[in-house]
């Protein structure tokens, strides 16, 4: 459900981050209190606690994760460093090709 504007306040957003064990679950799982905190520059004191994740964007897993999405705005929210390292690297027109959006 989405919350009225100004609902995730820093205490919120902290609360909301406590479920999650990275920053990407909590950017898939609660969109609206990341993007809150992103906003108001709170999301590296309220996730703090997360681990983090060294995931090597590599041309194999980047293909591995645009599989996972039906057109490339959702590569794009859903995998932004995936997206970020295809875009760098020059390999994204070759996975829209494969991914065959």
């Amino acid at each position: 459900m989405k919350k009225k504007w100004g609902y995730w306040t820093k205490k919120k957003c902290q609360q909301e981050a406590l479920k999650y064990n990275s920053k990407t679950e909590f950017q898939k799982k609660s969109l609206g209190a990341y993007d809150a905190a992103y906003r108001n520059n709170w999301l590296c004191l309220i996730t703090k606690h997360m681990k983090k994740l060294n995931l090597k964007w590599t041309k194999e897993n980047c293909i591995k994760e645009i599989i996972k999405y039906k057109t490339k705005t959702e590569f794009n929210k859903g995998a932004s460093g995936a997206y970020d390292a295809a875009y760098d690297n020059g390999w994204l027109n070759e996975l829209y090709i494969i991914a065959k959006f």
